[in-house]
């Protein structure tokens, strides 16, 4: 359900943006394609901007790097587009509007595209149910876990390990990367080689957690994000 909602709403971004086009004179196939191609642009804001804005050192800059970026992105994107449909022999020969040219115009689309996923995306955590089970691979058998068992998760070398809370460890070959992806916001990446079942932490202080009574550090990458990310569970 989460997923389906995720993707009619881009569905629907698109389409409104598509509409906002057909104003500066597209056909609305035309329009559409454009919409489209603004895509990697809203993904670039919707991944990368939040973790600038979060950034521990050198804050203003990072923001301001990331946008000019994802300017440039939007930019290039669109000018392509435009420029693909003008080699379409029944497409009408409209100039590339100057306005898409305005970073601040480009920005305000974007955030005004981003940030209500980014609410929906809040508001359907903290409504819809957590996937309780998952399923994978291990030792060449197929295991079945409660995901309120993992305690913590582990990438060692070529393999990762899942830690349970009946000391259960599970090997699969499945990139700690996949994982984060995988679950739910309950499960916290605190370190390059680390992802914490939050429901678990004990304490944290400073630059350590101490997860079901072993203690982890907090890397400087992931540090700020994951304290944030403890202090919005802890919340609901």
């Amino acid at each position: 359900m989460r997923y389906l909602a995720t993707i009619g709403y881009w569905m629907l971004a698109v389409l409104i943006l598509a509409t906002v086009i057909v104003s500066f004179g597209y056909s609305f196939d035309r329009a559409l394609f454009l919409a489209t191609a603004m895509l990697p642009g809203m993904f670039c804001a919707k991944f990368f901007l939040p973790q600038a804005i979060r950034a521990p050192r050198r804050r203003a800059v990072a923001v301001i790097a990331v946008s000019l970026a994802i300017w440039v992105i939007e930019w290039i994107a669109m000018l392509l587009a435009h420029r693909y449909t003008q080699v379409i022999p029944w497409y009408d020969d409209i100039p590339f509007p100057t306005l898409f040219l305005n970073p601040f115009f480009l920005l305000l689309v974007l955030a005004a595209i981003v940030v209500p996923e980014t609410l929906l995306a809040r508001y359907l955590d903290r409504r819809l149910p957590h996937t309780e089970r998952i399923s994978f691979i291990s030792d060449r058998r197929r295991v079945t876990l409660e995901t309120t068992q993992i305690v913590y998760i582990e990438s060692n070398d070529s393999e990762v390990l899942l830690h349970t809370l009946d000391g259960a460890v599970y090997r699969t070959k499945t990139r700690i990367s996949q994982w984060e992806r995988l679950l739910d916001d309950r499960f916290v990446r605190i370190h390059r080689a680390y992802i914490v079942n939050s429901a678990f932490v004990e304490e944290l202080a400073g630059s350590q957690v101490m997860v079901a009574g072993k203690r982890f550090e907090l890397s400087r990458k992931y540090r700020e994000e994951a304290i944030h990310s403890f202090a919005r569970v802890a919340k609901r």
